[in-house]
């Protein structure tokens, strides 16, 4: 097992024991890597959207908030936008990583 392996691993024993996380469905045998936030957790996690919305959109002039929908209208299924959707991001179903 690599170092990183090691210190990612310290890292989540840790943040549940302090209460930062806690496997989601934890009383039903849990989901594998789906984690639900505990009371430390909202508030770090609070913290670190505010300093990079103010790291990346407070501090440049030409850059505004959107806030959208994630869901689309159905017609776009029809119209070829959605099958013809290429994301450069590939999952390696062998390894477990990301490629681009």
């Amino acid at each position: 097992m690599s170092q990183q392996d090691d210190l990612f691993k310290n890292i989540v024993s840790h943040s549940k024991e302090y209460g930062f996380i806690f496997p989601s469905s934890e009383i039903y045998d849990g989901l594998g890597a789906v984690y639900d936030y505990g009371p430390y957790g909202i508030e770090l996690k609070k913290n670190i959207q505010d300093f990079w919305w103010k790291a990346m959109g407070k501090m440049h002039e030409n850059i505004v908030g959107l806030d959208s929908a994630i869901f689309i209208p159905h017609h776009l299924k029809a119209s070829g936008h959605v099958d013809a959707f290429n994301d450069p991001l590939i999952d390696n179903k062998d390894s477990k990583n990301a490629t681009c």
